[in-house]
């Protein structure tokens, strides 16, 4: 078995630069109620620079940016660009030169910035009305996120072990819970509206088609996934996970900030019709890091992660346990997403992965990202077409997002 993980909370700043590729950042970011402070570590040098904006104005530029990207009765509003730009100007605008030559960065955020994916900031002007033309920070280079350095590192030096027989192993295809299966698991008087909200989860036929693609592309055969009723909790606590490079999840996910009578994130599996309550529908964190996982890459492609800050924080907690689990890393989107724009991205970043025309996964959605950019520019589809963040920029990839050894990891000794 397996012994139990160890969470290094701080590493010296030697063993984060011993870990950085050539063309890699790392970058730090750690707020306190006055000042920003950003630690850049570069070829074998590390940079601090301050900012002036503190949490609580940070916070204010962060929530009006997701406010920007919450369609409403109308559509999208206007993206919150002179916000963004802010965001930029107070954190990786303060240390541009210290990242000259830098293609891949590695950010470290906290408080609300964990709630934001740094490929929408724009570097430059930039019009709210043409976004497709944008100067986007996702042009300069890839992005990965992790939850501190000391998981960087123990995430990149992790040990190799035999290599797993399959590329890719899919779950997904949910079938939904009734209401009376839900109030069960929420029965409380106060968790009436977590309970009906459950239970009006709508299907994702987008992501049955994502499922359907990446099998095409990996080969997969019925032996490969877990769809429909099939796609249980148990089911997936007995599936032979450990043999796969990519395991990808199809479905929803919940946060407590979502869900409030929720106690922790969960996955959402399929319910079965004579299933008491929601038992084989949540795959919590607990479950998902008791995983035995030999995995390059998790995929959680229709997750539902809103919340501000604390919903970044609970989006961080759930990728430590697929780090327990025994992923590298974790792919996953950072606010409700459009189920069409999330299929292709996910799906054409998985075919890059396979063709190995990148160096990893966070390679691998920059250009997913970058080609959808392309042809919203070439389409000149306007300030609420695919050029809008809200379309190409949920996905973020937590953990180590560049090019995986020949062989994949141990659960690393986080």
């Amino acid at each position: 078995p397996r012994s139990e993980p160890r969470l290094q909370q701080a590493v010296p700043a030697s063993r984060v630069l011993d870990s950085l590729r050539a063309d890699e950042a790392f970058v730090g970011i750690t707020g306190t109620p006055r000042h920003t402070w950003l630690f850049v570590l570069h070829a074998g040098h590390v940079t601090v620079a301050r900012s002036p904006l503190g949490d609580g104005d940070m916070a204010a530029l962060v929530q009006a940016v997701r406010t920007s990207l919450t369609p409403g009765v109308d559509g999208l509003p206007p993206f919150a660009m002179t916000q963004a730009a802010a965001i930029h100007a107070a954190t990786l605008g303060r240390v541009t030169s210290a990242l000259k030559g830098v293609g891949e960065l590695v950010i470290a955020p906290s408080g609300a910035l964990l709630a934001l994916p740094f490929a929408l900031l724009p570097t430059g002007p930039a019009n709210a009305s043409d976004p497709a033309r944008a100067p986007w920070l996702i042009r300069q280079a890839s992005l990965a996120y992790v939850p501190t350095a000391g998981n960087f590192v123990a995430l990149r030096q992790a040990q190799a072990t035999a290599a797993p027989r399959r590329p890719w192993f899919g779950l997904g295809d949910f079938q939904p819970a009734t209401l009376a299966q839900a109030a069960a698991s929420f029965p409380t008087a106060s968790c009436h509206a977590s309970a009906a909200a459950f239970a009006s989860l709508p299907a994702l036929p987008y992501a049955r088609l994502e499922l359907q693609a990446a099998a095409a592309t990996f080969g997969a055969t019925a032996g490969d996934q877990l769809l429909g009723a099939r796609y249980t909790a148990s089911n997936v606590r007995h599936a032979a996970l450990g043999n796969y490079r990519i395991v990808h999840f199809a479905t929803h996910a919940l946060l407590p900030t979502d869900l409030p009578c929720l106690t922790e994130p969960v996955i959402v599996a399929s319910t079965p019709p004579a299933a008491p309550d929601l038992g084989e529908a949540l795959l919590g964190a607990d479950m998902i890091g008791a995983l035995h996982l030999n995995a390059d890459l998790a995929v959680l492609s229709a997750c539902n992660t809103q919340g501000g800050a604390q919903g970044g924080e609970a989006l961080s907690a759930l990728a430590r346990n697929f780090f327990y689990a025994g992923a590298r890393a974790v792919m996953v989107t950072q606010w409700s997403v459009n189920d069409q724009a999330s299929a292709y991205l996910v799906a054409s970043s998985l075919s890059r992965i396979h063709a190995e025309r990148t160096g990893g996964a966070a390679a691998s959605l920059r250009a997913a990202q970058l080609a959808m950019l392309d042809d919203a520019q070439a389409a000149g589809t306007g300030p609420s077409g695919l050029g809008n963040p809200f379309f190409w920029a949920p996905f973020v990839v937590i953990g180590d997002g560049g090019k995986a050894p020949p062989s994949t990891t141990n659960p690393p000794n986080l």
